[in-house]
């Protein structure tokens, strides 16, 4: 994508071809260009996925899906300052 206009209209011509509201079906595309950034990160290890968005991963996008991800953090003490490090480097991936 060049640019969020382009992501914006993307999104509502897939939502009017599935009959799908555009904001769930931004949310999921949003949550998932998380995982992936996370999956491409030094903390993929460190992250476990559970909950509706690993089903869904795992199964398919279900417009039902739950609007949060759930995630257990292992093997890294927790603060907010490193969750704060975390989430830098973690959102720093192209």
């Amino acid at each position: 994508m060049k640019s969020s206009r382009q992501l914006k209209d993307l999104i509502k011509n897939m939502a009017r071809e599935k009959d799908i509201n555009a904001q769930i079906l931004l949310r999921n595309y949003m949550l998932e260009r998380l995982l992936e950034r996370i999956s491409l990160s030094r903390f993929r290890d460190n992250f476990v996925l559970k909950g509706g968005m690993l089903i869904a991963a795992v199964v398919g996008i279900d417009i039902r899906s739950t609007i949060d991800m759930d995630a257990t953090i292992k093997n890294y003490p927790l603060s907010l300052e490193t969750i704060q490090d975390i989430f830098d480097s973690i959102l720093s991936v192209p």
